[in-house]
């Protein structure tokens, strides 16, 4: 758990991995990804995943867009980068954030 005031409003990071545990099992059975944690940010949800090659963050909202200050503080949390040392794909709902390992 993360708690931390960003731009006037805290955000709190929660590890709810083990509500889909079942589901993460059986993509780390079947792909190349050897790490994934689950976690919400508020509404966001935020899926992390590892494999060799790169590491993945994929912040999503069903409600509203995902703001930069919810990726600012997932990236500051869980990798220690910052924005410029990832490639960010957002689209309405959804953003990708893809780690190289040569970004680490």
């Amino acid at each position: 758990m993360h708690l931390q005031r960003q731009g006037g409003i805290y955000m709190h990071l929660v590890d709810v991995s083990n509500s889909y545990s079942r589901k993460i099992q059986k993509e780390l059975a079947q792909s190349s990804t050897h790490f994934i944690k689950i976690y919400t940010l508020g509404g966001t949800r935020i899926v992390y995943k590892k494999n060799q090659q790169k590491e993945e963050l994929v912040l999503s909202n069903k409600v509203r867009k995902v703001t930069d200050e919810e990726i600012d503080f997932t990236l500051s949390k869980l990798t220690n980068l910052t924005k410029q040392d990832v490639d960010i794909t957002k689209a309405r709902d959804l953003v990708e954030i893809i780690i190289n390992d040569s970004s680490n």
